[in-house]
């Protein structure tokens, strides 16, 4: 920043400041800023010297939902714009998804998988990814094969988008609670086997099925996973 123009300094100041949505702050003191606007402005910091590489440990934990999302989006159209080579930690699954070209899953220190966004969602290599990537249901081998009809060896993955509300001739079961996610509603029902969480699009009160209500799950064997 040093051999830059006065002028550009205070343009790429600027910008940096509406990127993270401080731009009436600039003559604060840290003193003077809440925990999450300071992050922001160390945000802001390492992107105003424009580097080739630019890491971030979890930049964003400490944001509201609403800036958080807003800086994920900005964050991903400067890395594109600018080509920029960042590597970008975080424990949140809705994060890795959206913001990357390439997810490496570690555990301890260890990769675990590593691959794109698609691959790791509905092509976890083990329990743990199934666990991080994709809320699954995790079936003990016994159970999925008393559920779907066929022999498992290893526990078996199923994300809840992959198994379906049907008519007649699917998997029999009970709903016993129900959780609203916004656009989705999320089931908990109850097989003879096991407990299954089920994902489906919210159409509006109309559409909720009740806790009691009997139902058939229909599934598609491509969507389970064995896991080890």
């Amino acid at each position: 920043m040093q051999r830059l123009a006065r002028d550009e300094v205070s343009q790429r100041v600027t910008e940096a400041l509406t990127l993270v949505e401080l731009e009436g702050y600039a003559e604060r003191y840290p003193h003077q800023l809440s925990g999450g606007q300071c992050q922001r402005v160390a945000l802001a910091r390492s992107l105003i010297v424009r580097p080739r590489l630019l890491l971030l440990d979890e930049p964003l934990s400490a944001l509201d939902a609403r800036i958080r999302r807003h800086l994920r989006e900005q964050i991903r159209a400067i890395q594109q714009e600018l080509g920029l080579t960042t590597v970008f930690v975080t424990h949140d699954q809705e994060e890795a998804l959206t913001l990357s070209d390439r997810i490496v899953l570690m555990r301890e220190g260890r990769i675990v998988q590593s691959g794109d966004a698609e691959t790791l969602y509905t092509a976890p290599v083990d329990v743990f990814a199934a666990g991080f990537i994709g809320n699954y249901n995790l079936l003990e081998a016994d159970q999925a094969s008393r559920l779907f009809g066929q022999t498992f060896k290893t526990q078996v993955a199923i994300r809840p988008e992959a198994i379906r509300l049907s008519g007649a001739g699917g998997i029999p079961g009970r709903i016993v609670g129900h959780s609203l996610l916004g656009n989705v509603i999320r089931y908990r029902i109850a097989t003879e086997a096991c407990e299954l969480n089920v994902d489906v699009l919210n159409h509006g009160p109309e559409a909720l099925h009740s806790n009691g209500t009997a139902v058939t799950l229909a599934v598609n064997s491509d969507s389970l996973r064995e896991v080890a």
